[in-house]
């Protein structure tokens, strides 16, 4: 049987009791999700649902464990929907649902890397422009010779912090403020010969340029809704959103997951990204099918007359831009380190789109391991994830409440992943 749990919020819900399913409720639950329009094999091919009621299985044993409160998922293979499920809850008496919007986290980078080809593809820059020749302040501190492929792909020389101290949590969203405490910010290694995690600063950092380069004058929210969101159809994304939004998912903590640091997370992420904050890096909300129309942009099923990036570009986008490398978490100077243990190094193979590819190493991958080698994948801290495979024509899409941190998260994709293609294979 389910465990009894309850849910830690920053908001007055924190006391609310907390509803559970029961298996019954779990089957009953994905039962329902399958007959919604466009659930399970409704509205793709034959599916074999009893081996992907094995993946629900699989998500619904961390459930019941405790790990996380609840989860969506959408897997699709070429180009039509052939699985759902809606698992668990999302808030106390909530049950998670078709059209909830999630906080999307680093999954947001992919969005803010789209705009940035974009604007590469328009002769704004190029992806070798120094940073600090678009941005003369960022010159300081060993990041002279950053470039925006450097930026794109976490080998910039810039940390690893949500915002850019001395900046406190609570800055978060304000992206000209923040993209002057990153210009301060000295390199923790020189440029291009290391391979760190910057979580908010490079690619808020892009959001900036993104913003001082527009011929239009326009904010980095309205950028991405005009130039990618609006095009694609994707009516439930946005950057910012109102925090009494009914569809709005609030970001949570298990109690075996909470710490010191969960209450200042929760009210930054619930509270402090309101609908007015632009937060490139992290702050894109959005619900499972948004997400799978911006895997079908990927996969060249984009609108009729809308390119997302020229072929040319996307190509060289979407490969291994940093080899073997192992992914590095690097506080900034002055602040205390961080101790990365032998086991959570892996190789990095960030792509310049946000995110990763498989590529064709051994080591691990959030793709998983049974991913094609040119799988692109794109993971939200503790929480988000999506894999788009090519070569199988497959997207798996990945949303829960309840946040998983360090690389139990990415571990917990790969898992997933794998059980999908071993459910389709």
């Amino acid at each position: 049987m389910p465990i009894e749990r309850t849910q830690t919020f920053a908001t007055a819900a924190a006391r609310a009791p907390r509803s559970t399913l029961t298996r019954r409720q779990f089957g009953l639950s994905t039962m329902a999700a399958l007959m919604l329009p466009g659930c399970g094999g409704g509205d793709g091919d034959s599916v074999d649902q009893a081996a992907m009621a094995k993946v629900d299985a699989l998500i619904q044993q961390d459930i019941d464990a405790g790990r996380h409160f609840g989860a969506a998922l959408l897997v699709a293979r070429g180009g039509k929907v052939i699985h759902r499920a809606y698992l668990g809850t999302v808030a106390p008496g909530r049950n998670t649902a078709q059209g909830d919007k999630y906080l999307q986290m680093s999954m947001s980078k992919a969005y803010t890397a789209v705009l940035v080809l974009q604007a590469i593809d328009a002769g704004r820059f190029t992806l070798d422009t120094r940073v600090a020749d678009l941005v003369p302040a960022f010159a300081v501190g060993g990041k002279e010779a950053s470039t925006i492929r450097q930026l794109l792909c976490h080998t910039s020389g810039l940390p690893t912090a949500p915002v850019a101290p001395p900046l406190p949590l609570t800055a978060m969203g304000q992206l000209a403020l923040h993209a002057e405490a990153i210009c301060a910010l000295e390199a923790v290694y020189a440029p291009g010969t290391r391979c760190a995690y910057t979580s908010g600063t490079g690619y808020d950092m892009l959001g900036q340029i993104l913003v001082l380069t527009d011929p239009k004058g326009r904010s980095f929210q309205q950028i991405a809704q005009q130039d990618l969101f609006g095009p694609l159809g994707m009516v439930n994304t946005s950057f910012g959103l109102a925090t009494d939004d009914p569809k709005r998912v609030p970001v949570s903590f298990t109690p075996s997951a909470t710490t010191p640091a969960s209450a200042p997370q929760m009210l930054a992420f619930n509270q402090v990204l309101d609908a007015n904050a632009e937060y490139p890096c992290a702050g894109a909300f959005g619900d499972l099918d948004d997400v799978f129309t911006f895997t079908e942009a990927l996969a060249g099923r984009g609108p009729k007359g809308y390119q997302l990036v020229s072929p040319k570009l996307l190509a060289e986008a979407r490969l291994n831009a940093t080899g073997e490398m192992p992914l590095e978490v690097l506080a900034p100077v002055g602040t205390p380190p961080v101790i990365q243990a032998p086991e959570d190094l892996y190789p990095a193979r960030f792509t310049l789109m946000g995110g990763y590819t498989r590529g064709t190493g051994a080591g691990f991958s959030p793709a998983g391991a049974t991913a094609s080698a040119s799988a692109l994948v794109a993971v939200g801290g503790g929480s988000t994830g999506w894999m788009y495979d090519p070569a199988r024509d497959l997207s798996v899409v990945f949303l829960s409440s309840g946040l998983v941190e360090g690389v139990a998260h990415p571990q917990r994709l790969a898992k997933v992943n794998d059980a999908v293609i071993a459910a389709l294979s």
